[in-house]
């Protein structure tokens, strides 16, 4: 291929990335507390096969998953399974029996910013196996009812964030733990540790294993003040609306 050509590429897909990411920029709360983890639930949603990041989502059902509005570009191939990053930071893509296309045509999502920033997606069965995610790798149930979120009470992202220090987990999927700190106007604060390519992973809480919000900004700092913030889904109707009626015809 001609270098000129090549370089060209190279910068669309940075610039490609970097796009997605500026203004949803994540944020670390403090130190990078996040571990390598391997849910089969949480999945990487990615563009292309060529795809150097994504997005994260989580299946609700056989077949609805949920994430970011501001990821909708990224649905068109779901990973799940995957393997760690190579020594240099690229993701590895998952075997073809763990990778799903999403049906396009199903897609309903907001990309209004902090506190209304969300999809809802079905995703098609495995060319090779036949079967859906969620009957392969199971999923979460959905906590519609409001009020039962508190402050302080314990909760888990993970997803597929960028990271500059730990090659093998960049863009790979990680996970971390920490506190509500407030909800307000349909956002959920919290002090979990994030980085861009964590969009759209579930807020999920520890002590009942249900999802209660949608990552989907930053906003801690790296002397660990301020919060991150997620779409609170038991305020947000149409967020609500949209998730039933995905799984009322799962």
């Amino acid at each position: 291929m001609n270098n000129k050509i090549l370089i060209f590429l190279m910068s669309f897909t940075f610039l490609g990335m970097t796009g997605l990411f500026a203004s949803e920029e994540k944020s670390l709360c403090g130190a990078d507390n996040r571990v390598l983890s391997t849910n089969p639930k949480v999945g990487r949603s990615l563009a292309n096969k060529f795809a150097r990041a994504g997005c994260t989502i989580t299946m609700i059902s056989n077949r609805c998953a949920v994430s970011a509005g501001h990821c909708v570009k990224t649905f068109n191939y779901a990973e799940f399974n995957t393997p760690v990053s190579s020594s240099q930071g690229r993701i590895r893509n998952s075997k073809a029996v763990d990778t799903y296309r999403v049906d396009r045509g199903s897609i309903t999502s907001s990309n209004g910013g902090i506190g209304n920033d969300w999809a809802v997606m079905k995703i098609k069965a495995n060319s090779i196996s036949g079967q859906l995610p969620g009957q392969v790798n199971g999923y979460y149930k959905v906590d519609f009812r409001s009020g039962n979120s508190t402050v302080n009470d314990i909760v888990r992202i993970t997803g597929y964030g960028a990271d500059s220090n730990t090659p093998i987990g960049n863009f790979a999927q990680q996970t971390h733990i920490g506190k509500i700190l407030r909800i307000s106007n349909n956002t959920m604060h919290y002090n979990v540790d994030t980085m861009g390519g964590n969009s759209g992973s579930s807020v999920i809480r520890e002590s009942d294993d249900s999802i209660v919000a949608i990552h989907t900004h930053g906003g801690c700092s790296s002397n660990g003040s301020g919060s991150n913030q997620s779409t609170y889904i038991s305020t947000n109707t149409k967020f609500k609306s949209a998730i039933r009626k995905c799984l009322a015809g799962n």
